[in-house]
């Protein structure tokens, strides 16, 4: 006995076959911060969950991807900020996304007048050292031409978190998801 379907019927069989299964990706668990006086009971904070270390994000802020093995993901956006982690140091004290803008004027004639020293494109950094249970967390703050980078990070055990912002009214959110930074058990 012999079957034969016409392409649509054949198309329709394969669609329904593969198409009408639901994904095995499971969906982003966001469990509430366990640090005491983080967020509000209308507003809970959600725990990130690193490798060898938690720290606390804002209600409004979400992975940019997710990974399966009890560790959540290592980009995180919301509120006109977003923040990175990641085990080792930094590659740099300044965000990956701030641009700096140098404008150069351009002085023309016989006898020009002297031109002035550029202002500095960036603060001075500012480092505080943060004394955790199992560890020195280092948060350095750095702003570049109104870009905010904060960077908490470790030697022992060697991991950072990096933020950036582009308004001074992120500032005071990005420090203080750096102060929801934990060190586990298994890191120390």
């Amino acid at each position: 006995m012999r079957y034969s379907l016409s392409y649509p019927a054949l198309l329709a069989v394969v669609l329904a076959e593969c198409g009408g299964r639901p994904s095995r990706t499971a969906p982003v668990v966001l469990l509430p911060c366990s640090i005491p006086g983080v967020g509000t009971p209308d507003s809970v904070w959600h725990q990130v969950r690193a490798s060898g270390f938690t720290f606390c994000v804002p209600p409004a802020w979400r992975p940019a991807a997710h990974v399966d093995d009890g560790i959540n993901a290592k980009q995180w956006h919301g509120d006109g900020g977003m923040l990175t982690w990641d085990l080792g140091r930094p590659r740099s004290l300044t965000g990956p996304d701030v641009t700096l803008k140098v404008t150069v004027p351009v002085v023309v004639g016989t006898n020009p007048r002297p031109v002035p020293e550029t202002s500095h494109l960036c603060s001075p950094r500012k480092t505080t050292p943060l004394t955790l249970e199992g560890g020195i967390l280092l948060v350095t703050e750095l702003e570049c031409q109104q870009q905010w980078t904060i960077t908490a990070w470790s030697t022992a055990p060697a991991i950072y978190v990096q933020s950036e912002g582009n308004s001074d009214r992120v500032v005071p959110l990005l420090r203080r998801i750096m102060d929801t930074i934990r060190f586990t058990t298994s890191a120390r």
